[in-house]
């Protein structure tokens, strides 16, 4: 079980401390003047962790996310004899983000392949685990193909590599290739990589003396991280079950003991807590919310019946210092730490 619950009651000067050999503090009652019960040798209150804990590992289960990279410059090539229109530079023809057909686009109609590679922007939102590359191009054959006339053409860390070569039709279609680890490294990609990557394509004659066109180029950079923020698990911490002999008020304080550890991860948190049978159970809102900021909440339990009563996380919020965990301290945990403290109410 991760967390830590700790139970400690107090009952003014007429208790003596017991600890066990578990895990639990009792506090047993040794005179009853004060109180007109009879409870001599006998817990006043136990507790237990509950059965169904939050799953607070549940906050780092990456989602898998896809960010699109678009040529924004020339690069290491240019070697594709025409462009369309003829003006500007062969990567703002392939760089929009709806593909424009006939509008924008380079081509050939050379027997040989002709390159052109593109910078593109650097990542932004894109981190921790790459799964993979993919490289798209839109291209079409302006006559009937004998041959394969364009592959996608890529470059990292000085290393070329080309994806399938491929047949056009004489419309528009989008083609691709996919690398799962980077090319020259074989190992998984990394952020630097992707932003020193330049894309492209190769191109050649699809069939004696016509042209292959493309008039978009892109990558997608597939990769998961835990969301940034969200909603916090929800489950029952711990049951406490106050002495059926025992009619006097109980005071229940929850405090968060390990925030030097949670702000590591966290940029916020906010947990409502929800104990049943208490005072605040009935009021509007039913909970108390027990954030970094404040550090502890407290419940009252007054003409209670003979029971177990459950503090439970109801729900609340958070939001992380960032979805990359390798940008976190050293020590971060994403598991919060309580005390629990249970004392005689006074009138």
């Amino acid at each position: 079980m991760k967390g830590k619950f700790r139970l400690q009651l107090m009952l003014g000067l007429v208790l003596a401390l017991v600890i066990t050999s578990g895990l639990y503090a009792f506090s047993y009652l040794t005179a009853t003047a004060t109180m007109g019960v009879t409870v001599t040798g006998t817990e006043v209150a136990t507790y237990e962790p509950s059965a169904t804990q939050p799953d607070w590992n549940s906050i780092l289960t990456p989602v898998v996310e896809t960010e699109t990279l678009r040529p924004d410059a020339a690069g290491d090539e240019t070697n594709i004899a025409n462009q369309l229109p003829d003006s500007g530079a062969h990567w703002d023809k392939v760089y929009e983000e709806t593909a424009d057909g006939d509008s924008t686009y380079v081509y050939t109609s050379n027997a040989t392949w002709q390159e052109d590679l593109y910078n593109i922007a650097d990542h932004s939102t894109g981190v921790s685990t790459i799964n993979y590359v993919k490289v798209y191009m839109e291209c079409r054959a302006e006559a009937s193909p004998t041959q394969t006339s364009a592959y996608v053409h890529t470059l990292t860390n000085g290393f070329e590599d080309n994806g399938s070569e491929e047949t056009m039709t004489t419309s528009y279609a989008t083609y691709s290739s996919q690398w799962n680890n980077n090319p020259q490294t074989t190992a998984v990609w990394t952020w630097d990589e992707i932003d020193a990557l330049q894309i492209g394509v190769g191109l050649r004659e699809p069939t004696l003396g016509q042209n292959t066109n493309c008039t978009q180029v892109y990558a997608e950079v597939n990769y998961e991280a835990p969301l940034l923020s969200g909603s916090m698990p929800t489950g029952d911490l711990f049951d406490i079950t106050p002495h059926s002999s025992f009619t006097g008020d109980l005071a229940v304080k929850v405090y968060l003991v390990n925030t030097g550890d949670l702000v590591k991860a966290y940029q916020s948190l906010n947990m409502d807590l929800y104990l049943e049978g208490s005072v605040e159970a009935g009021e509007t809102p039913n909970y108390r919310t027990l954030t970094l900021e404040n550090g502890w909440v407290i419940f009252n339990l007054k003409d209670y019946s003979p029971d177990t009563y459950t503090l439970s996380v109801t729900g609340g919020d958070y939001e992380l210092v960032s979805r990359d965990t390798s940008e976190w301290e050293e020590g971060w945990t994403v598991t919060p730490e309580l005390y629990c403290q249970i004392v005689q109410r006074g009138e």
